[in-house]
C-alpha cells in the first residue's frame, strides 16, 4: 500500500515538473520506479504507458504551438529506429535462446547518453544552428534507445535547447516526439517481452490519473516562467540527470 502510495506522488510531481520545465520528470519517475518494482523490463514498460500519458497530456494541451516540422522530421526517424529495436530484441532472444526478452539484462546505455548530453550542452562547437533535419536521425536514436533504456528525453532534449523555440513550443513539440516512441515501443513489450497491459490495470490506471493531473497543474504554473528562468532550469535540470546516468543513478 505504501509502495502505491509513493508511486502515485511520484507520478503527480514529475508530471508537473515536466510541464513545467519540459523535461526531468520521466527520466526521474523512471528511477523511483526502478527501486519499488523488482523487474526491469516492467519497469520500462509500465513507465512507457504512464510517460504516452503524460506527454499526450501536455501536446494537447500545448497543441497549437507544436513545431509539425519538427514533428515530421522526428516521426521520419523514430519509426525505422523502432524496428530496429525490435529486431535487436528478437535477435537477442535468439541468442540467448530465452522464451521472452523479460530474462534478458540489458541496461549499458545510460552512461553513454549521460556523456553525450554533457557533450551536447557545454563542449560542442555553437557556431552552426541545429538544421530540422537532424530530428530524423534523433528521431532514429531516440526510437532505438526508448526500448532499452525507457526515457530517451534527455537524449532528444538538447537539440530543443538550440532551436528559435518559445518554452510552450519546446514542450509541447518534444512531448509529442516522445509520445510516438512510446507509444511505438508498447507492441514490443507485448509481443516480444510478454507484457500484460490489462493484467495490472489496478497498478497502472492511478498512475496514469496522476500524471494527467499532475501535467494540467504543470502548465498554469508555467505561464509565471519567464523565458530566461525557462531556459537555465532546462539546462540544469538536464545536466543533473545526465550526470546521474553516468552515475547509474538512475
Amino acid at each position: 500500500m505504501l509502495e502505491s502510495i509513493i508511486l502515485i506522488l511520484a507520478a503527480f510531481l514529475t508530471a508537473t515538473l515536466s510541464a513545467i520545465i519540459g523535461m526531468g520528470g520521466g527520466v526521474t519517475l523512471l528511477g523511483i520506479m526502478a527501486i519499488i518494482m523488482p523487474e526491469g523490463y516492467l519497469v520500462v514498460a509500465y513507465h512507457g504507458i504512464i510517460q504516452l500519458v503524460s506527454n499526450v497530456t501536455r501536446t494537447t494541451v500545448y497543441r497549437d504551438v507544436v513545431d509539425r516540422p519538427i514533428l515530421s522530421r522526428f516521426f521520419m526517424g523514430i519509426v525505422p529506429g523502432l524496428f530496429l529495436a525490435a529486431a535487436i530484441v528478437y535477435g537477442l532472444i535468439q541468442y540467448y535462446d530465452v522464451a521472452s526478452a523479460g530474462e534478458i539484462k540489458i541496461d549499458f546505455l545510460k552512461p553513454l547518453i549521460g556523456i553525450y548530453i554533457l557533450w551536447f550542452l557545454y563542449l560542442r562547437k555553437k557556431g552552426k544552428p541545429i538544421s530540422k533535419k537532424a530530428f530524423t536521425w534523433i528521431g532514429g536514436l531516440s526510437g532505438l534507445v526508448t526500448v532499452f533504456i525507457g526515457a530517451a528525453g534527455p537524449l532528444i532534449a538538447p537539440f530543443f535547447v538550440n532551436k528559435d523555440l518559445k518554452k510552450e513550443s519546446v514542450i509541447a513539440t518534444k512531448a509529442a516526439c516522445q509520445a510516438i516512441g512510446h507509444l511505438g515501443k508498447m507492441p514490443i513489450f507485448i509481443f516480444l517481452f510478454n507484457v500484460n497491459y490489462l493484467a495490472d490495470w489496478s497498478i497502472i490506471l492511478p498512475l496514469v490519473l496522476a500524471v494527467y493531473f499532475g501535467t494540467k497543474i504543470g502548465k498554469k504554473l508555467l505561464g509565471r516562467f519567464p523565458e530566461k528562468a525557462f531556459i537555465f532550469l532546462f539546462k540544469t535540470a538536464l545536466t543533473l540527470i545526465a550526470v546521474g546516468l553516468i552515475l547509474k543513478v538512475h
